[in-house]
């Protein structure tokens, strides 16, 4: 796949959007092996085990549901604009942010979302109202992507996909319960020892200063702790 800005075409009409984003009309799923029909395998185990779809419903989601490559560092929401799409995390990470720190030049980084994960903001999504924040890709990333106009369309076509929406937006709502929990921890290990154990894949795919970002330390700080915890694991294993 391409992350070169283009303009594809899907029943003979060009695919833009207000933020620059650019979709590709899902390929044939053959092979098998394709990364897009692995990305829909995925995503339809992960939704049945919260709630049961049959071929029909699923169909109706694959016929609405695009295929989206971003490249590093792109914008896919700014504070201004409204949350027009509800991603699926398939390859990449994507960081959350409301601003810069002028100190350290770099973004006050509030979540990280990992693959399988679903990327939006829900408050602009679901109030049609601008945001405050913003999503950042941190490498090229991947997704299938839904448009809130196609996702309403898809509730109002399937009482299933009703429960599963439902169910999805409970569990981003839970997402949203522990970014509070987290952010009371205390010390800087406490918050890096959760890290590693809640963001394995992220941690190959965020920054260390964005880490750092994230868990409110300074880079030097999270440096110290990596290497006590290196340090730790070295004596254990002895």
């Amino acid at each position: 796949m391409t992350s070169r800005l283009a303009v594809t075409l899907l029943n003979n009409k060009p695919i833009l959007s207000v933020t620059d984003q650019h979709f590709m009309p899902p390929p044939q799923p053959d092979p098998p092996d394709h990364t897009y029909f692995l990305a829909l395998q995925q995503l339809r185990l992960q939704i049945q085990e919260i709630a049961p779809l049959d071929d029909q419903d699923w169909t109706l989601l694959t016929n609405k549901i695009r295929w989206e490559v971003q490249p590093k560092g792109a914008l896919l929401l700014c504070p201004g604009q409204v949350c027009d799409h509800l991603r699926f995390l398939h390859r990449g990470a994507v960081i959350y942010y409301e601003g810069i720190d002028e100190e350290m030049q770099l973004e006050q980084v509030g979540w990280i979302a990992q693959p399988t994960e679903m990327v939006i903001e829900i408050n602009s999504f679901f109030q049609r109202l601008p945001t405050q924040q913003y999503l950042k890709c941190t490498v090229p990333c991947e997704f299938l992507t839904i448009s809130f106009h196609d996702l309403q369309a898809l509730y109002a076509e399937s009482p299933a996909w009703n429960t599963a929406g439902r169910r999805l937006t409970e569990a981003y709502l839970l997402l949203i319960t522990e970014r509070t929990y987290f952010h009371l921890l205390n010390s800087a290990r406490e918050k890096y020892q959760y890290f590693i154990d809640r963001f394995p894949e992220a941690q190959q795919l965020v920054s260390q200063k964005h880490i750092a970002a994230f868990l409110r330390i300074r880079p030097e700080t999270l440096s110290r702790v990596r290497k006590s915890e290196v340090r730790s694991r070295q004596s254990e294993v002895r």
